[in-house]
């Protein structure tokens, strides 16, 4: 007789539990995002004496989010460009008659597709969300720009090569953590503002090869190491830090 007390009375907070959760609101929104950042491309080993891959870039992007309690989830498309450069620390001998002089300087320029997708909770203006982005380069330039035999380089455009990195895409990670702005209107107002706005720091971290879609000599007319056929066997570490501002639209009466 006890047990079965105590069994309904488990089921009976079970219950009333769940009508707690149920009146919690499902929120929809249409998410725009912009960020800068400052990005990385370690190297642990690579082929070739240069230094870190390192830059600037940003990202533009639309997706779509949902709140419930506390919870988030968040799936999206984002455009990611990059501007990048290395340098030749030491002479990079390929054979007697080609020589990369030190202090030799390469630029890139690329651009990633990126689908985010995150999870993660909300807390008054408080928010988190961590998730995996597969990421595709859809354009890159690259160009030597530095110093040859002791001579300034005068850039010429047809010393600009065009190249894409193979069609499988790269995943890495992301953690995104900030905040909202403004004033705070509880998710399960029944009157929600028609926009929210928020402020984050973020970083991505992955673990890829570095495999350019089409192979080049190396250094060959003075295309850059870091898409040469010396690339095809780096592990490249890509690390990104930066700041990110998303608009939310509500999609609701």
């Amino acid at each position: 007789m006890k047990q079965r007390k105590t069994l309904t009375l488990l089921m009976a907070c079970l219950m009333f539990a769940g009508c707690l959760s149920a009146q919690h609101a499902t929120r929809h929104f249409i998410s725009l995002t912009g960020s800068d950042a400052y990005m990385n491309s370690f190297r642990p080993q690579p082929a070739c004496d240069v230094l870190t891959l390192g830059g600037v870039g940003g990202t533009v992007g639309v997706g779509y989010q949902l709140h419930h309690n506390h919870f988030i989830f968040n799936v999206g498309l984002e455009f990611e460009n990059s501007l990048l450069s290395n340098i030749a620390i030491n002479d990079i001998r390929f054979n007697p008659t080609h020589i990369v002089n030190k202090g030799t300087t390469e630029l890139l320029l690329n651009v990633n597709m990126n689908i985010p997708i995150m999870v993660g909770g909300e807390f008054g203006h408080f928010y988190f969300k961590a998730g995996v982005v597969p990421s595709l380069n859809v354009f890159g330039r690259g160009a030597v720009i530095g110093v040859i035999n002791s001579n300034p380089q005068i850039l010429d455009f047809d010393d600009i090569v065009a190249y894409r990195y193979m069609k499988i895409p790269q995943v890495y990670g992301r953690f995104e953590i900030g905040g909202s702005f403004g004033n705070f209107t509880p998710f399960d107002n029944p009157e929600q503002p028609r926009a929210r706005f928020y402020l984050g720091v973020y970083m991505d971290m992955g673990l890829m090869k570095d495999r350019p879609k089409q192979a080049v000599g190396s250094y060959a007319d003075y295309v850059p190491y870091a898409i040469s056929n010396e690339a095809y066997n780096d592990v490249a570490i890509p690390v990104n830090i930066g700041l990110r501002f998303t608009c939310l639209f509500h999609l609701g009466k």
